[in-house]
């Protein structure tokens, strides 16, 4: 009678163990498409950001180009380097983003090598692009424009304008 309970219980254990194995399974199979399906869309977004840093940026500098570049975990790249064309792969993810520019006229630079007011208007040009790719209900702005001088103001109030529609502005 024992033996027989105990075939009974190391039956039903060893199927909920199946039971178990299979179900992993699928998690991993459903792991593996949330994560592809998280990358491509952050991918997307990714690019959608860069596409728009960069148009806000011709807006405010008049000309010049301005790229975002992805850091791979463990990658050591040069940012001085004077082309775009060597971005990292991103199929593998990233450890953070780094900002490169071209003002008109100069050669390309990362962000902490611009003057006050480049890293002014840069930083807009990023706040801006943000704002267009993924609008927020309201945002508050304190003394954006305190670095610029008036030709930059009104390149800013134009923007802020044209963004009006999507999202509210305390300024």
């Amino acid at each position: 009678k024992e033996y027989q309970e105990t075939k009974e219980r190391f039956e039903f254990l060893s199927k909920q163990v199946e039971d178990l194995h299979a179900c992993i399974q699928g998690l991993v199979v459903v792991v593996a498409e949330l994560d592809a399906t998280i990358r491509e869309r952050s991918e997307t977004a990714f690019r959608s950001l860069d596409r728009e840093f960069n148009q806000f940026f011709k807006r405010l500098f008049q000309g010049g180009e301005a790229k975002l570049i992805e850091i791979q975990p463990g990658l050591i790249e040069d940012t001085q380097d004077e082309t775009f064309d060597d971005a990292p792969d991103v199929s593998k993810g990233f450890a953070g983003i780094d900002i490169q520019v071209m003002p008109p006229g100069k050669r390309c630079k990362s962000i902490a090598l611009l003057s006050g007011g480049e890293r002014a208007l840069t930083s807009i040009a990023l706040i801006c692009a943000i704002m267009a790719t993924n609008p927020s209900p309201f945002v508050v702005l304190d003394e954006v424009d305190a670095a610029l001088d008036e030709s930059n103001s009104r390149k800013f109030a134009e923007i802020i304008g044209s963004l009006a529609d999507k999202t509210q502005f305390i300024v």
